[in-house]
């Protein structure tokens, strides 16, 4: 499968590290790409996120009105495009979850794992846990909690949060939807390219292009990220609240 230009650049490290090599919980999310505003939660408020600052796991954060950002994590070979008023948690406790996601929209890209790395990467949200083995999708967590999953490269294995159904695996090309409480519904097929998720398109609107067709990533200039600027550093921003 062929990964965007920054999910190379800073993925390359993931496919020769030794497996193992980082404990639960200390993973870096490097910040490759924002749009207006990244929002990191402190004890004193809300700081500004910038392209080359980095965020932690257990970090709290969200993507104001209007707003997107592209989240790299080196060490599992992710790279998380983030959509407008989103709001997330950087996975820790959990072994093998590197997101939780509240509420809104991202599309998720995932490298094939080094040869015997064996380590689960999840997605998690209020009513859904999904797991990948080097895939890409999209997820949307609505108001209520309910979830939905459209699947646009590989397979995702889809389980609901209770355990009270059998987990499902959804294909390429297949959508499913998890509503809270519930068991995941069986995939049926869909028809969204990446470019209409990317737009906000849903699962019952009709495509705009070929299925599973590409757009440009926000931050990807040739080998290096970065073609976007962000919209503060943390070294400059300081503690304080914004608005989204």
């Amino acid at each position: 499968m062929k990964m965007p230009m920054t999910l190379l650049a800073f993925g390359l490290a993931a496919i020769s590290a030794v497996p193992g090599a980082e404990e639960p919980g200390t993973l870096t999310y490097e910040v490759v790409a924002v749009k207006r505003k990244l929002l990191l939660a402190t004890e004193d408020g809300e700081r500004l996120l910038g392209v080359g600052d980095r965020a932690h796991s257990g970090d709290a954060l969200r993507t104001g009105s209007r707003s997107s950002t592209e989240l790299a994590v080196p060490a599992r070979g992710a790279l998380f495009y983030v959509e407008p008023k989103t709001t997330f948690r950087l996975a820790h406790g959990r072994p093998g979850v590197l997101l939780e996601l509240e509420r809104g929209r991202l599309r998720g890209v995932f490298e094939p794992a080094a040869e015997g790395d064996d380590r689960e990467r999840l997605v998690t949200t209020p009513s859904a846990v999904l797991a990948v083995r080097g895939t890409e999708y999209g997820v949307e967590v609505e108001k209520d909690g309910d979830t939905a999953v459209v699947v646009f490269e590989g397979t995702v294995e889809v389980r609901d949060a209770t355990g009270i159904g059998e987990a499902v695996s959804v294909h390429a090309g297949e959508s499913t939807r998890i509503r809270h409480g519930r068991a995941a519904t069986t995939p049926q097929p869909h028809r969204l390219s990446r470019a209409d998720w990317d737009r906000g398109r849903g699962m019952n609107m009709p495509s705009t292009g070929p299925p599973g067709s590409t757009q440009q990533p926000m931050g990807s200039q040739g080998n290096m990220p970065g073609g976007s600027q962000g919209s503060s550093s943390a070294g400059s921003s300081g503690s304080k609240r914004h608005g989204g």
